[in-house]
């Protein structure tokens, strides 16, 4: 199983920057076909999509927000064998230069984009349409569910849910209309048909 909390940069573009330009980053990472990406903003953002895995674990996280000290407990999740069924991220409204605020938004329709590995670091995490997994383990070790103990957060002794795998199934794990106020996600593989990146003033 890939510990997706220890990343090396030779292995993932990193783009951390500020939450007006952080679609920015996240296109230039489709566009010049790079492996993985690490799309990070200080001030969040939102994102959207139906998805399947393979298999997914969730613990308790915590990351640092803006200036150093500042840390914030999130829900730091791992998927396997991700697919997204369409993909929206809009990032929060900042102002630019005075009197103009803006903020950007990336929309794929794409029915199948294969993810691969995800890691997603976010302040909330909701399905409002529902969710199904299976080989559910609920109350497990972060150390028994395999996390990385380097990775931020990460408490040996602490919660952890898993749904596994079984073996020769694929995509058991279904999120409905998964919505996320995230501060971090890294893909392991991104490939796109379609791609819209909007400025919205």
């Amino acid at each position: 199983m890939n510990k997706l909390g220890h990343t090396s940069l030779g292995r993932f573009a990193a783009v951390t920057l500020p939450a007006a330009v952080v679609s920015a980053g996240m296109g230039y990472a489709m566009l010049s076909g790079m492996v993985g990406a690490v799309i990070s903003s200080t001030g969040g953002f939102s994102l959207s999509t139906d998805l399947t895995a393979d298999a997914l674990k969730m613990r308790t996280g915590a990351t640092e927000i803006g200036s150093a000290g500042n840390n914030q407990g999130t829900i730091y999740a791992q998927t396997q064998g991700s697919v997204a069924n369409g993909l929206n991220v809009v990032t929060p409204r900042v102002e630019v230069l005075p009197g103009l605020s803006l903020n950007l938004g990336i929309t794929s329709s794409d029915p199948q984009i294969n993810l691969g590995n995800v890691a997603l670091n976010a302040a909330s995490l909701n399905t409002p349409s529902g969710a199904t997994m299976a080989n559910v383990t609920l109350g497990q070790s972060q150390a028994d569910a395999g996390f990385d103990p380097g990775g931020p957060g990460y408490v040996a002794d602490g919660f952890a849910l898993q749904a596994a795998q079984t073996s020769g199934r694929s995509g058991e794990q279904v999120l409905n209309d998964l919505s996320a106020q995230a501060y971090a996600v890294q893909l392991s593989s991104l490939s796109l048909n379609s791609l819209s990146i909007r400025l919205n003033p």
